[in-house]
């Protein structure tokens, strides 16, 4: 069979290089670029599956009074998150031509650009001040968050506090000195991190959610206001702190 050898060496080369083959893995790697920048830009703009605010959720009064109701909202800001402010970003780019569009910019410079020229120079100082104060709200929100933890995991004690704030001011620090491209790199490695530990909570904990899910829809059925009643489930209710989903009255 050696004198086939040359034939099968151009098969190989014509397969893996062909008009089709190249249209095929351009085709694959356009669509691989897109779902994986979507997956990660959509983490940053909603954080769902990240665990990053179950705190926030847990002490919120919901109404009705049940889990499953507080789990809706939560949903709902992912909606409004993603579709409504990216998209009104999206919108604002595009509105304001292709002097906007075209230009080598990214991120925050892209959008100050956008409002620049739709609503004048003071549209840019805007948008500066909305993402400082963002960021600060930020940094003070996930400290809380990190904070409530330490008490959560009985680590509570001024020593394990205080080594929490030297580590946040030192990341705060360290953000300002790291090239964009490392902290975009550094966020993804560390986002893919906080979600496939939460979602693998989440994943152990499925039957409490269909236990709770369950008797959400199955009150919505009965035509009454869902309430939460720990004493009907025991194994979730001795979890629970005292009177923790009473039926108070809305006020």
């Amino acid at each position: 069979n050696i004198g086939q050898l040359p034939h099968v060496i151009w098969s190989i080369f014509e397969s893996a290089f062909g008009w089709q083959e190249a249209a095929g893995g351009a085709a694959g790697y356009t669509l691989s670029q897109a779902i994986t920048n979507g997956f990660q830009r959509s983490m940053f703009s909603n954080e769902a599956g990240m665990g990053s605010t179950p705190n926030a959720a847990a002490a919120a009064a919901s109404w009705p009074p049940h889990p499953a109701a507080q789990g809706i909202v939560q949903m709902i800001g992912i909606f409004i998150d993603t579709l409504v402010i990216c998209t009104a970003s999206a919108m604002l780019i595009l509105l304001a031509g292709n002097g906007t569009t075209y230009m080598p910019l990214e991120g925050i410079q892209l959008i100050q650009k956008a409002m620049r020229v739709l609503m004048g120079t003071w549209g840019a100082e805007f948008v500066t001040l909305v993402v400082i104060l963002f960021a600060f709200s930020s940094i003070v929100a996930n400290y809380i968050y990190a904070e409530n933890n330490l008490f959560f995991l009985r680590l509570n004690n001024p020593k394990a506090i205080w080594c929490l704030r030297i580590c946040t001011f030192a990341t705060v620090i360290g953000g300002t000195l790291l090239s964009l491209p490392l902290m975009w790199q550094l966020a993804d490695i560390i986002m893919a991190c906080m979600a496939i530990t939460n979602l693998t909570a989440i994943l152990l904990l499925s039957p409490v959610v269909h236990t709770i899910a369950s008797d959400y829809l199955r009150q919505r059925k009965l035509g009454v206001r869902p309430v939460f009643d720990p004493l009907r489930y025991p194994d979730i209710g001795r979890q629970l702190s005292p009177d923790a989903w009473d039926d108070v009255s809305q006020e």
